[in-house]
């Protein structure tokens, strides 16, 4: 990954969840998945570290913030106008989590905190030879504006549903929500079985009865 100043449309250029589920589905994007992108993940043995996200958005941020998941909650923090991807605060660490590819390089959109400084999502030769080859994949099938790249430390595989509450995304286990509300958004690599991860549709209204916020399942 280039080390490009960050940008906060990298996340505000985003499409809403329901758009960029349309798009995948434009493009029979799942079989991709499922199949040759799999198969790429796998034989450069990267399927353990990372898995495919669905690039969307629920909320907007403001220029000087990052949506940074701590104890499975994403929310905005603020940073201040550092254009840097690695932000020490409250004697931690907001490191990248989610990147995107964005003029041939691999972004980071989405950040996580932690007490330790982790050791860089990407290592070496070898990594640098998968996002090449995941990238130009991505581009040649024009999937390079709809899927991207997650880290995977510190998932835990007990919570797989994402529901958004005011300007928070929150992990919660399945059967939470009601499946006919679930739109698969990340996808995870193993040998013999595969998982997802999954967002909900979400709908919510203001005082006065209106439809507010992009995704909703509420006709």
């Amino acid at each position: 990954m280039a080390a490009v100043a960050y940008s906060p449309d990298a996340y505000n250029s985003l499409p809403s969840l329901r758009a960029a589920s349309g798009q995948l589905k434009e493009l029979d994007g799942e079989s991709v998945v499922s199949g040759p992108i799999r198969q790429l993940f796998v034989s450069h043995g990267v399927h353990k570290r990372f898995g495919v996200v669905l690039l969307h958005k629920h909320l907007d941020i403001g220029p000087t913030e990052r949506l940074v998941e701590y104890g499975h909650t994403s929310i905005p923090w603020e940073v201040g106008d550092t254009t840097s991807y690695v932000i020490d605060k409250y004697e931690g660490t907001i490191f990248p989590r989610s990147f995107r590819l964005m003029e041939g390089n691999f972004v980071p959109y989405e950040f996580g905190y932690f007490h330790e400084r982790p050791h860089p999502v990407f290592l070496g030769e070898r990594d640098s030879q998968f996002l090449k080859e995941f990238g130009s994949f991505l581009a040649e099938h024009q999937l390079d504006g709809v899927l991207g790249l997650r880290d995977l430390d510190q998932r835990d595989s007990k919570l797989n549903v994402e529901v958004t509450e005011g300007k928070a995304n929150i992990m919660m286990p399945r059967g939470s929500v009601p499946e006919s509300e679930l739109i698969p958004a990340v996808w995870i690599f193993g040998l013999d079985d595969d998982d997802r991860c999954h967002c909900r549709e979400y709908c919510y209204r203001d005082s006065k009865g209106n439809h507010t916020g992009s995704d909703h399942g509420c006709g």
